[in-house]
C-alpha cells in the first residue's frame, strides 16, 4: 500500500520544502519508489529539485485544472524523473488560482486524490509538499494523504503554530474526509541547539505534544548547506552526502521507516 505523506504546517519558512526534498531523495537512497509532489504555488520545491518552474508543462496545475473543468487529468503525463531516483510533480505559479476555482468544483476537497488514483500504484511513498495556509489545496493535501509530518521551527511562533494544523488534522478526521489521516510525527527543524531559547523550545513542545504523538528523536539542526543545495537544485543528500544535514533526514528516514 502507498503511504502518502502530507508535509504541512501553515507557517512559512519552517522547512517543508527542505524536509519534502530530503526524505525524498533518503528514501529513495533506501530503493523506495518515491514521488514528490509540489502543491505551493510558490514552487520551491519544482526549483530545488533542479526544475525551471516558468518552463515546464504539464504541472499538477493543468492536472487540478482538468479535474475542474470536468476532464480526466492524465497526471501521469505532468511526471518528471530528477537526478536522484525520484520523481517529481511540479508546480508552476498558476496553481495559485486553483484555490479559488475548487470553491465551486464538486467534492472540492477530494479533487488530489481523485488525480493521485491512477499514478499511486507506481510509488511506495508520496510526499506533498503544502503551501503555507490552511486553505482547500492543503485540505486536498489531508483527504489524499495516510499520515502527516508537521515541521515545527524551533522559535516560540512556530511551536505555538501547530495548534492550528492539529486542528485542520482533526477537522478532516471529523467531517469523514479522511478519518484515518495519522500524524507521522512533529519534525523539530532550524536547530540551535546551544542556545536556551531553542532547548526550552524543546522542552514546551515534548510537554505540550509529546504525550499523544510522536516528536521525532532527529532534530535538524540549522545549516547553511540546506540552503546552498537549495542553489544547486539538489537535496542535501546528493550536495553534501557525508555533511550532518544529509545524515539527519536519513535518520529520520530510519524513523519513519520503522513506523
Amino acid at each position: 500500500m502507498t503511504e502518502i505523506i502530507a508535509i504541512a504546517m501553515q507557517k512559512g519558512g519552517v522547512g517543508k520544502t527542505t524536509t519534502t526534498i530530503n526524505l525524498a531523495a533518503a528514501l529513495a537512497e533506501r530503493g523506495k519508489r518515491v514521488l514528490a509532489i509540489d502543491l505551493d504555488p510558490q514552487c520551491n520545491l519544482t526549483q530545488h529539485a533542479g526544475f525551471d518552474p516558468d518552463h515546464i508543462s504539464p504541472t499538477i496545475y493543468n492536472g487540478f485544472k482538468a479535474e475542474i473543468d470536468g476532464l480526466e487529468s492524465n497526471i501521469g503525463d505532468a511526471i518528471y524523473e530528477t537526478d536522484e531516483a525520484f520523481h517529481l510533480l511540479p508546480s508552476q505559479p498558476e496553481l495559485s488560482l486553483i484555490e479559488l476555482a475548487l470553491i465551486n468544483t464538486l467534492s472540492r476537497e477530494r479533487v488530489l486524490a481523485t488525480m493521485l488514483t491512477s499514478v499511486q500504484h507506481n510509488y511506495d511513498y508520496i510526499l506533498i509538499d503544502c503551501n503555507p495556509s490552511l486553505g482547500l489545496l492543503v485540505i486536498n493535501a489531508l483527504t489524499a494523504a495516510t499520515s502527516v509530518v508537521i515541521p515545527i521551527q524551533t522559535e516560540y511562533l512556530a511551536a505555538r503554530g501547530a495548534l492550528m494544523i492539529l486542528s485542520s488534522i482533526e477537522t478532516v478526521r471529523r467531517k469523514k474526509l479522511n478519518s484515518n489521516l495519522a500524524i507521522e510525527g512533529i519534525l523539530l527543524t532550524m536547530a540551535d541547539t546551544r542556545t536556551t531559547l531553542t532547548r526550552d523550545i524543546l522542552t514546551a513542545v515534548q510537554q505540550q505534544y509529546g504525550d499523544g504523538m510522536r516528536i521525532f528523536d532527529t532534530i535538524i539542526k540549522r545549516s547553511v548547506r540546506f540552503a546552498e543545495s537549495a542553489v544547486a537544485g539538489q537535496s542535501i543528500l546528493a550536495f553534501d552526502p557525508k555533511g550532518p544535514g544529509a545524515e539527519a533526514y536519513r535518520k529520520v528516514t530510519q524513523e519513519i521507516l520503522a513506523g
